[in-house]
């Protein structure tokens, strides 16, 4: 799906991811258990450097730079990947990079957002970027999905501490439209290799934030294009931060669909239901 960004919404990610990261690292600031962990075997060190790590392949990659870690095999990695071969990466990537004193991290992550915002100043939002796994996504996508890292993993950070997280459904719709349509309907490469299900699927997506579209499945095949009304299996509503939150596994499908935030309708609800559940991001 080519996409359709205003200027007002282009300066809208912008401002989002900027203010995300200085409320990310204000949390860290006033972080006394940087051991705790947070998700799986990370603590909120870990987390907050794998931030820090993505954003310095965003700022890269939005730059054209092939080589944004400056470790080959970890930069050769990144290209090569699909989404199975993340977790590892991960680690390795962590690994490679053991700074883990928070106001450094903190400090680092800064540098890179600002990096990443100032290359995407005199960027056209919808000119293509390399990314992660030899796809090639639009420019605007790399500072959505820096948004999106900050804010699952400010939460996850949050959770643990006790203190507040707020995701608003304004910043969470700018993931939806500038990050997650465009990495499913786009140029993936291998970034979604032995991805989806076998059979096919029509679902319409629609929210008071965000743009209408419908996401069709068939044979391991994505696409992503605009609503028309054409006829689809299911048609989902939904609060931009619920689903966020549901896509990456930080709430449950089912309180999502309970609380009335994710909703589906139509001739095959079910189908909607089973593909959210088996949706997989990185």
């Amino acid at each position: 799906m080519e996409l359709d960004i205003t200027d007002r919404r282009w300066q809208d990610a912008r401002d989002a991811l900027s203010g995300a990261a200085e409320r990310f690292t204000r949390v860290l600031a006033d972080c006394r258990t940087p051991d705790r962990r947070t998700i799986g075997d990370w603590s909120v060190a870990d987390t907050a450097a794998h931030v820090a790590l993505v954003g310095r392949l965003n700022a890269g990659l939005i730059g054209a730079d092939p080589s944004p870690l400056d470790e080959p095999d970890l930069d050769r990695g990144w290209r090569e990947s699909s989404l199975g071969g993340f977790a590892r990466l991960n680690a390795l990537s962590l690994a490679r990079f053991p700074e883990r004193a928070l106001d450094v991290v903190s400090n680092t992550l800064l540098e890179e957002v600002d990096l990443l915002l100032t290359r995407a100043k005199d960027t056209d939002p919808r000119e293509l970027r390399p990314w992660l796994g030899g796809a090639e996504l639009p420019a605007a996508a790399h500072v959505a999905h820096q948004l999106n890292e900050v804010l699952i993993h400010g939460l996850d950070i949050a959770r643990v501490l006790g203190v507040p997280w707020r995701i608003s459904a304004h910043e969470a719709a700018l993931t939806f439209d500038l990050f997650l349509m465009p990495m499913l309907g786009g140029r993936s490469g291998r970034l979604l290799a032995g991805g989806g299900a076998p059979g096919r699927v029509a679902l319409e997506f629609r929210s008071k934030h965000t743009t209408p579209v419908v996401l069709t499945s068939e044979g391991g095949r994505l696409r992503v294009e605009p609503a028309d009304g054409r006829r689809v299996d299911a048609r989902v509503t939904f609060d931009p931060t619920a689903m966020m939150l549901t896509i990456f596994r930080r709430i449950r499908l089912a309180r999502a669909v309970a609380t009335g935030k994710v909703l589906a309708f139509g001739r095959r609800p079910w189908a909607a239901v089973g593909y959210l559940r088996g949706m997989r991001s990185p």
